[in-house]
């Protein structure tokens, strides 16, 4: 008898292969270094622990303050979890189009139902003609406190920032500022993630009239990419409640998406 493991959704694929990889990285410091070092964490996620699916159009990073009173840690005691500062969600801003701006938002939309983009095999499964991906889009529902649904109000904003210099302003300003209050302010949006919202541009992510696409590539051909900046959970120096607090980890909540 044979097993074919199939894949499940690309949002919990990831956390079980991530809180793998923290677990190795608690007991194994070059790994920790090696962790670290990478900006999209993804493929050594799929090298080391089978990751079967990625976001293409995202980049997953983790980072670790060298000042030790910024870093996420564990006090069972004080808070009976985790505290440190919130990670970032960075969502690169399109420019705004010459023309057809209806369609090059429809456009950046289908590219971009949340902001994390459609996920993507790291390998075509045998026996799949044409190279099919899956298509999931990593998203538990589409209520109000939904990764969907934030997708939605990312619209709206790039929409209203194609005709209001003041929104594109506020969005863009102070890069690494949480502008969840600007969303609040402009669209009535109350940030359900502990993660703050930030903003960016991008001169090459341009909309082609002619081919009625967008240029998703830098000059120097990499990939224009949104990202997801986690910060590194600090292992507790017990090492007997590591596994306790692994669990308390995995169980953040839904403000945490990319933990249980």
């Amino acid at each position: 008898m044979t097993f074919q493991v199939q894949s499940g959704d690309p949002l919990l694929e990831f956390r079980l292969a991530y809180l793998r990889a923290i677990a190795r990285s608690w007991q194994d410091d070059a790994y920790r270094r090696e962790l670290l070092d990478q900006q999209d964490i993804q493929p050594m996620l799929h090298r080391d622990f089978g990751l079967p699916t990625a976001w293409p159009q995202l980049d997953v990073s983790l980072f670790q303050s060298p000042d030790p009173a910024q870093r996420a840690e564990w006090k069972p005691m004080l808070t009976s979890g985790w505290v440190g500062p919130d990670d970032s969600f960075v969502i690169v801003l399109p420019q705004a189009p010459a023309s057809n701006a209806t369609e090059a938002l429809a456009a950046y939309y289908q590219l971009f139902p949340n902001f994390m983009g459609s996920s993507a095999a790291f390998e075509i499964p045998p026996g799949i003609v044409g190279g099919a991906l899956p298509t999931g889009l990593g998203i538990p529902g589409g209520n109000e406190g939904s990764l969907l649904a934030f997708g939605g109000v990312v619209l709206r904003a790039i929409a209203i920032a194609w005709q209001s210099p003041e929104l594109q302003y506020e969005l863009t300003r102070d890069p690494e500022t949480d502008k969840a209050n600007v969303l609040s302010q402009w669209l009535g949006y109350n940030n359900p993630f502990n993660f703050k919202i930030l903003f960016t541009t991008n001169s090459a992510f341009t909309w082609d009239a002619t081919k009625c696409e967008w240029n998703q590539k830098n000059a120097d051909g990499t990939a224009i990419k949104n990202a997801i900046r986690l910060n590194y959970p600090t292992a507790p120096v017990e090492e007997n409640m590591r596994a306790i607090a692994l669990t308390s980890y995995n169980n953040t909540g839904d403000p945490y998406p990319f933990t249980c």
